[in-house]
C-alpha cells in the first residue's frame, strides 16, 4: 500500500527556478489549496476502497527485511515513490518562489511526511502494518533530490523505472482458475518491473573520450525479480506459498541508457516533458548478469 504514489504528485507544475523577486504567496496558496483538496479526496477514496480490513488498537510492526514475498522489489517501489514525490514537490515549491536548497529541503520533508502518513494508516490494520523496511526505503528515496541539490555532481547518477506486464498479470484469470501463481492488481505486478540506476558516462570522461562519447548514452544497472508466486504470498523460503515451485529469484542487469533529455527541441513545455520522460527506462540493449547470462536486444 505504501508504495502507491499519491495522486497529487502527478500534477504537472511548470519547471522553474525560484523567481528573483522571492516568494509568490498567490502561487503558494494555490499549491497548498490544490494539494490539500486532492489529499483529502484521495484518502477518502482509499478509506473506502482499501482500508476495509480488521482495525487494531495497536501498531502492527513488520520487519520484512528478508524479501521473501517480492524479493524486495516492493522496497524499490517505495524508494522510487519517495524520490518522485520529493522531486515533484521541490519543483512545485520552486514555482511558488521557494527554490534552491530551502525548496529542496521542503520537498524532501513534505514527501517524507506524506509517505509516513500512509505507513501510519497501514500500521493499525491487520492486513498491512507498519513496515520498517518500507519506511526506510521511503526515507532514502525522498532524500535523493535534496542530495542532488546540495551536491550537483551527484546528478550524474539517476534512478529510473521500467515496466512490461508479466504473464502473472496478463494471464491472471486463467492462472487463478488453474490454481497457478497470479497477480490480481497492476500495482502488485513486481515481476514486470525493473528499478534502474543510470550513470551519465559522459560526465566522467575528459578530452577526446568525452568528445566521442554521445551525451545521451549512459550505462544502467537494473534490479528485477523472476519466478514470483503472485500477490501478497511468499515467493521463497520455508513458508513460500507454492511448495512445488522453485523459489523466486532476483535479476541483475547491465544495459545501455538512453537519456531523453537530450532529444532535440528546447521550448519550456517540451523540456518539461523530456524531464518527466527521463523517469522511465527507455527500451535499450541489456545483458542479464544474474541468475544467468542472457542478452536482450531491447529490454
Amino acid at each position: 500500500m505504501g508504495c502507491l504514489l499519491l495522486s497529487w504528485t502527478a500534477v504537472a507544475w511548470p519547471q522553474a527556478a525560484a523567481d528573483s523577486t522571492g516568494l509568490r504567496p498567490g502561487r503558494l496558496a494555490l499549491l497548498g489549496g490544490t494539494g490539500l483538496t486532492i489529499h483529502y479526496l484521495g484518502f477518502r477514496y482509499f478509506d473506502r476502497a482499501w482500508y476495509q480490513g480488521q482495525k487494531l488498537d495497536h501498531i502492527r510492526w513488520i520487519r520484512d527485511w528478508d524479501g521473501d514475498t517480492y524479493l524486495n522489489m516492493d522496497k524499490g517501489g517505495h524508494f522510487m515513490s519517495g524520490m518522485f514525490m520529493a522531486h515533484t514537490l521541490t519543483e512545485a515549491y520552486a514555482w511558488g518562489g521557494l527554490g534552491g536548497r530551502l525548496g529542496a529541503l521542503a520537498g524532501t520533508l513534505s514527501s517524507w511526511a506524506l509517505m509516513l502518513e500512509i505507513e501510519m494508516r497501514d500500521a493499525y490494520f491487520d492486513q498491512w502494518g507498519f513496515s520498517i523496511p518500507d519506511f526506510t526505503a521511503n526515507t532514502i528515496g525522498a532524500t535523493v533530490p535534496l542530495v542532488h541539490t546540495l551536491w550537483p555532481a551527484s546528478r550524474a547518477v539517476r534512478f529510473e523505472f521500467g515496466y512490461l506486464p508479466s504473464s502473472l498479470y496478463l494471464d491472471r484469470k486463467e492462472r487463478q482458475a488453474a490454481g497457478r501463481p497470479a497477480t490480481e492488481h497492476l500495482i502488485d505486478d513486481y515481476e514486470g518491473m525493473t528499478i534502474w540506476m543510470a550513470v551519465s558516462v559522459n560526465r566522467f570522461l575528459s578530452g577526446r573520450a568525452e568528445e566521442v562519447w554521445p551525451d545521451f548514452l549512459g550505462l544502467a544497472l537494473g534490479y528485477g525479480a523472476t519466478g514470483l508466486h503472485g500477490s501478497n504470498v511468499k515467493s521463497k523460503g520455508r513458508f513460500k506459498y507454492y511448495k512445488n515451485l522453485p523459489d523466486g529469484r532476483a535479476e541483475v542487469l547491465l544495459g545501455l541508457d538512453l537519456d531523453p533529455r537530450f532529444l532535440p527541441g528546447n521550448s519550456p513545455l517540451w523540456r518539461y516533458f523530456k524531464e518527466q520522460l527521463s523517469w522511465l527506462h527507455l527500451p535499450a540493449p541489456a545483458l542479464r548478469l544474474y541468475p544467468d547470462r542472457r542478452f536482450y536486444l531491447l529490454y
